[in-house]
């Protein structure tokens, strides 16, 4: 028990030196970034803060494999690592670091959500007052959105200057419809004349078109600038899953090349870890970028089931 104890404080202090370190970097480089703008010192600071943090949701999985070098290179310069692989099986080494591994899978999981919130708090510190009347409302389903701006609202005069809608698919506009000729007509925005692009072509449509229904609710119920539809709840729920399994097998397949009975080889080829560890590295980082749009099931679950394979070739060897 005093061995888990010892080996669980080691890793946390990895975790804690390569997080602050980390940490510093950004901030550095943030604030260097945002000294141009014209903002106050202290509103810099906070923001590069808050910048710092969002890096860290974009992608956490640098700290853990940092923090896992440090914690091998450590036990390995006190000769410890040869007695833990002697009397720990591996699957007690998993155990132990099982806590850190469900941290890391959960902060996976929700980094978008982290991300966009953090993206929400720096947008409420610097937006202008130009923008108090302005709203962005953006909905989701799979691979599409659309982003709806209204702008130039006068709730004492109940006018409104541009309504403007994009849809995309895969980040490349779908549809788009702009109008700056909009009356409201029993709680209701409509447009007498829109702007339409559609197929790589623009039309213009003169007669009445219903825009957007009860609006002054809308426009009363959301307080922020920024308004977020939920995804539908299939493919939400089939995204968490396929990204649960996803970052489960990256994570294992990281800690199980850390813990593996080659690290303690005296003649261990350390370039030849290091480009495994970065080419897993780099597949985790590309492959959920990549958007195909017929095949894109199947291409997400050989993506996991490489993880699978790798995992297996690795674990072949304890």
């Amino acid at each position: 028990m005093t061995l888990k104890i010892y080996l669980i404080k080691r890793f946390t202090k990895s975790l804690i030196v390569c997080g602050g370190i980390s940490y510093s970097i950004f901030f550095i480089f943030s604030l260097i970034g945002n000294l141009s703008e014209k903002l106050s010192f202290q509103l810099i600071l906070y923001l590069s803060a808050l910048n710092s943090f969002q890096i860290f949701t974009y992608i956490p999985s640098h700290i853990f494999i940092l923090s896992f070098c440090l914690f091998i290179i450590h036990l390995k310069s006190k000769n410890e690592l040869i007695i833990i692989k002697e009397y720990i099986e591996l699957r007690k080494l998993f155990l132990i670091i099982f806590p850190i591994l469900a941290l890391f899978i959960f902060i996976e999981i929700n980094k978008e959500n982290y991300s966009k919130n953090i993206e929400k708090i720096k947008s409420d510190l610097i937006i202008s007052k130009n923008l108090e009347n302005t709203k962005i409302l953006v909905s989701s389903d799979g691979n599409k959105k659309r982003y709806t701006i209204f702008t130039g609202y006068d709730e004492d005069k109940t006018t409104i200057n541009q309504y403007l809608n994009i849809e995309t698919l895969n980040q490349t506009i779908r549809r788009g419809e702009i109008s700056s000729d909009l009356i409201f007509l029993e709680n209701n925005l409509y447009s007498n004349q829109l702007i339409i692009y559609e197929n790589n072509d623009f039309k213009k449509v003169s007669h009445k078109n219903k825009l957007f229904e009860n609006f002054f609710n809308f426009w009363s119920s959301n307080s922020g600038s920024i308004i977020k539809k939920k995804e539908n709840g299939y493919n939400s729920n089939y995204e968490i899953l396929k990204s649960f399994f996803f970052y489960i097998m990256f994570y294992f397949c990281i800690s199980m090349i850390f813990l593996s009975k080659r690290i303690v080889e005296r003649g261990m080829n350390v370039t030849k870890m290091f480009l495994l560890i970065l080419s897993i590295f780099l597949y985790y980082l590309i492959v959920p970028k990549i958007m195909i749009n017929n095949f894109q099931l199947l291409f997400q679950i050989i993506s996991i089931l490489i993880f699978i394979l790798i995992f297996l070739k690795i674990r072949q060897y304890e």
